[in-house]
């Protein structure tokens, strides 16, 4: 069947063809052979295109628009934006109203906001604010709650890591989120609260639970390490170094300290009700039996308000008996004093102190009373400190990473004070620190000086002393018997097996 010209074909074709070439642009001889006869190869397209315009005879088909002068291709042209906009894409109410005729874009709105709440992480050098923001809060928003934060916690103390426990509540107008509440837990006491008031103010408060101060009883039977053991037994780390530290002027905890050997210790703890340890004080008492001999230590109020330390007899441990023999925290004996292989230069050569290894950073302490002389760079020994006790015995300490805070000449040290910090600057193999003792000028074995002044309590004080033992005794037996671990033996606390 051959078709009539196009000008010949009835009204409604006419329309339709109009319609088409609205829609696509198409001219006679996309259509129509030279002699007006259809081409075939698009009678396919005009069935398809009769049946598009019977699907679509409502008034929203997009060819009835095309062909619409109401509906021009400006209309199209918004349709197919409307179509392509994300914010319409993820409402199906908002594309419905796309799509409805006549509606302008102003009435389109986007779905409404809820409630929410979520655990935000602060990531590696981020900001309170924007971890906020990222939550979904508005930058102003965030900065009002970091304004209010920092009247109750620093937050340069804001670490990696944080949580924090966050509820946001649409707004008024619907368009954005405001906060509702935020907690962080800062650590086990302390928990920072933020909310919003009904006047829309925010309000951060800083909640912390009640610290009461307990006196506790610990003793430990060494099986392997002091602090290995001490853990087991439950006791502090801090209250483990500050016992050692002690008893390291009489105690090569190397050498000395075997398993079966036992440490009883009376201390302040500084706890919640829920049993959570703030901090933990003082020693009030503390016994070594090494090798079945007994040695004990009582922290005793002078009369000047100070604090000393002071064996049963009433002799200060500061000054009374001796050089630490262990001048740092924690630390093993790497080598001795004498003639030895140097492990660097590698020939023999006198060795005039006594090496003990540590981790770098590990605190290192003066080993009497004295005066800083020197606290500076030192040839080998890289950074370097020495210390005149009197004018006939010096210490000194090198391959020092940092020296304490005050420690500098002319500073006067305590017994046990920290004064630097273990290292390996200077001609060093690794972090150690390099102690020696010097005697009228000369270096010699630090085992072997005897180092003593009288400092004993005498007089009333001492009997005031003698009574503060016998009550500190009697403190220590009934916490220790409440732990089913202690009994009496010559009026001085005592465990039972």
């Amino acid at each position: 069947m051959i078709l009539k010209p196009l000008h010949h074909i009835s009204s409604f074709t006419s329309a339709l063809y109009a319609g088409v070439c609205n829609f696509i642009p198409l001219k006679s001889r996309y259509l129509l052979t030279k002699q007006n006869r259809p081409r075939l190869r698009y009678a396919a397209c005009g069935v398809a295109m009769v049946a598009l315009l019977s699907f679509g005879s409502s008034e929203h088909s997009p060819l009835l628009m095309a062909s619409n002068p109401q509906h021009g291709q400006e209309s199209l042209a918004e349709l197919l934006a409307q179509k392509n906009n994300p914010d319409l894409r993820r409402s199906g109410a908002s594309m419905d109203m796309a799509n409805a005729d006549n509606v302008p874009n102003e009435f389109v709105q986007k779905a409404s906001l809820s409630p929410k709440s979520m655990t935000v992480k602060i990531g590696h050098g981020e900001t309170l604010r924007k971890a906020l923001v990222d939550a979904g809060l508005e930058h102003d928003a965030a900065q009002d709650i970091m304004n209010e934060v920092a009247g109750e916690y620093n937050l340069r103390e804001l670490k990696a890591g944080q949580k924090l426990d966050v509820s946001l509540v649409p707004s008024i107008d619907n368009s954005t989120y405001q906060l509702a509440a935020m907690a962080m837990k800062i650590d086990p006491i302390r928990t920072l609260k933020v909310t919003r008031d009904e006047d829309g103010s925010i309000d951060a408060t800083l909640d912390e639970k009640e610290v009461v101060n307990i006196t506790r009883a610990a003793r430990v039977v060494m099986d392997g390490s002091v602090y290995a053991s001490a853990d087991k037994s439950g006791l502090p780390d801090r209250v483990t170094a500050r016992a050692i530290k002690l008893f390291s002027h009489a105690v090569d905890f190397q050498r000395d300290v075997d398993n079966g050997d036992k440490l009883e210790v009376l201390y302040e703890s500084q706890e919640t009700k829920d049993g959570y340890i703030a901090k933990t004080g003082e020693i009030i008492f503390a016994r070594m039996i090494i090798g079945g001999k007994e040695q004990a230590l009582y922290r005793f109020k002078n009369d000047d308000g100070s604090y000393e330390y002071y064996t049963e007899k009433g002799k200060s441990i500061r000054q009374g008996t001796g050089l630490l023999k262990t001048p740092v925290s924690f630390g093993r004996v790497t080598s001795g004093f004498g003639f030895r292989r140097h492990p660097i230069m590698g020939y023999t050569k006198m060795h005039k102190g006594i090496d003990f290894g540590a981790p770098t950073g590990t605190p290192i302490y003066a080993a009497a009373d004295g005066v800083i002389e020197k606290a500076g760079r030192f040839s080998a020994y890289g950074n370097y400190i020495r210390i005149r006790h009197n004018s006939k015995l010096h210490t000194a300490y090198a391959h020092i990473s940092r020296f304490a805070s005050g420690i500098r000449p002319g500073t006067r040290v305590k017994q046990g004070q920290t004064i630097a910090y273990v290292g390996s600057t200077g001609r060093s193999t690794g972090p150690h620190l390099h102690y020696e003792v010097h005697a009228n000028g000369v270096a010699v074995n630090p085992r072997s000086v005897k180092y003593s002044s009288d400092n004993n309590l005498k007089g009333n004080d001492l009997k005031k002393f003698q009574q503060f033992v016998q009550s500190t005794n009697q403190e220590y037996v009934r916490r220790a018997s409440s732990m089913n671990i202690a009994s009496v033996k010559k009026n001085l606390p005592t465990s039972v097996e």
